[in-house]
């Protein structure tokens, strides 16, 4: 037990027994803690004047210290409580490229407008790579194009994608032209390949670490490739001819499953799921 709490339980009650009562424990474990704060700073805190007790000038300085302490510990508490109300600070998001680029910015402006005090700090790369910070805390949560089989993360599904075959529509699609791809490692190289498969086309593949370049790219009629079908507009459709290829993909949120998750992380997990349960 504290003896800094023992110490003030025994001079509210002025008896060593009452404080046992009022603390849960004997007598015996009283005195003790009263003896460790002597053996401590080497002095005599009580004067036993039958048939009462009083604080000797060295016990009054360690009382002080000891009610100091308490009040410290109490405002820290309520501190820590109303943390526990407010939503401000910075967290760290890591996604993938193409939800970062087709969804991200709204979810973080409906954060801001919620809660303008928190501050989201968001980086784009691969799903690996996300998979990686995530597991090692470089970042607080991530967001990732394919389902992870990790038993240090949980994930939970925030939104579906589909994924559509699309070329040049003056050039023309046909099986020997350039396929572009996205690299290794990420999400949407594996439904690329799915795709592909699908369609029992075996493309020479050129790999492009970005969505936009690779959409440009078959723009100017160099090749096609296999995306998701949010990355078009209507821009994009004047341009492009598209094929289905029944082939749908989801978008999962991680984080490690040690990841202590206070009010802030709360807050960006229920944002990202609650509007794909709606």
């Amino acid at each position: 037990m504290d003896p800094y709490k023992v110490l003030i339980e025994v001079v509210k009650t002025s008896n060593f027994t009452k404080a046992a009562e009022r603390l849960y424990t004997s007598q015996p474990s009283i005195s003790r803690d009263i003896k460790r704060l002597e053996t401590m700073y080497n002095v005599k805190i009580f004067e036993f004047t039958r048939p009462s007790i009083r604080l000797t000038s060295d016990g009054e300085k360690i009382l002080k210290y000891a009610l100091q302490r308490e009040n410290i510990e109490q405002e820290l508490w309520q501190n820590l409580k109303n943390d526990r109300k407010e939503v401000a600070g910075e967290l760290s998001l890591g996604s993938s490229y193409t939800y970062g680029e087709q969804y991200l910015s709204q979810k973080l402006i409906e954060m801001a407008n919620q809660y303008p005090e928190l501050h989201v700090n968001a980086y784009l790369t691969n799903s690996d790579t996300v998979l990686n910070n995530v597991k090692h805390n470089v970042v607080d949560i991530g967001i990732v194009e394919r389902e992870i089989q990790d038993n240090t993360i949980d994930l939970a599904c925030i939104a579906q994608d589909e994924m559509v075959l699309i070329y040049n529509q003056k050039v023309g699609f046909n099986e020997k032209q350039i396929c572009f791809v996205r690299e290794q490692g990420s999400g949407t190289r594996i439904y690329q390949e799915i795709g592909l498969t699908n369609l029992s086309l075996h493309p020479y593949l050129v790999e492009i670490n970005s969505n936009q370049v690779i959409v440009d790219m078959v723009k100017a009629g160099k090749g096609f490739t296999v995306i998701s079908k949010s990355v078009l507009d209507e821009e994009h459709h004047n341009v492009l001819g598209a094929v289905k290829l029944d082939v749908f993909r989801n978008f999962y949120l991680i984080k490690h499953k040690d990841k202590y998750q206070d009010n802030n992380l709360n807050a960006l997990i229920e944002l990202f799921q609650c509007r794909y349960e709606e």
